[in-house]
């Protein structure tokens, strides 16, 4: 865990005083004369900057670690939120025998077949008695009803199998 370090200002007597001294040949040493030290302040060391590289390195980790997690987070999001899809359904047979029986495309595929789907009748014109969801792949899954209904409109609820 980073410790921080609290930062000290070094406090002399003349803080901008030099002192020159002739080298001949036109040269000259400059040289800090800064008087009496008030305050020594923080040491400007390896072991203070080494902290800070510790601190740097640690807060890129965290920051790596939650933008994972919020990844995560946001799948996981995406695979509850799911997707919403509208299908008609025909029967041209007489009851009780049935083909209404539709491929339906998934819009957005699936990573997996561990997916949901909850069907909502929306619209029929005559009893349905059962609807039924199979044959599930990556890409699409199939639907059809029972019932003496000729057309049916479904809404599928596809929940999860994104991520």
């Amino acid at each position: 865990m980073y410790i921080p370090v609290f930062w000290e200002d070094r406090i002399v007597q003349y803080p901008r005083r030099v002192s020159v001294e002739s080298l001949g040949n036109g040269l000259y040493n400059w040289a800090p004369a800064p008087g009496e030290v008030e305050k020594k302040g923080t040491q400007q060391s390896k072991r203070n900057f080494g902290n800070m590289d510790f601190g740097v390195l640690e807060n890129a980790l965290i920051v790596g670690f939650v933008s994972m997690n919020l990844r995560l987070v946001q799948e996981s999001l995406d695979d509850v939120r799911g997707q919403i899809l509208t299908v008609d359904l025909k029967n041209t047979m007489k009851y009780p025998a049935t083909n209404a029986e539709k491929t339906v495309t998934l819009p957005r595929p699936a990573n997996n077949s561990d997916y949901t789907v909850e069907t909502e009748i929306v619209e029929a014109d005559g009893p349905v008695e059962n609807v039924e969801v199979y044959g599930k792949a990556l890409n699409a899954f199939k639907v059809c009803y029972s019932g003496s209904a000729k057309n049916v409109t479904l809404k599928l609820h596809v929940i999860g199998g994104l991520y």
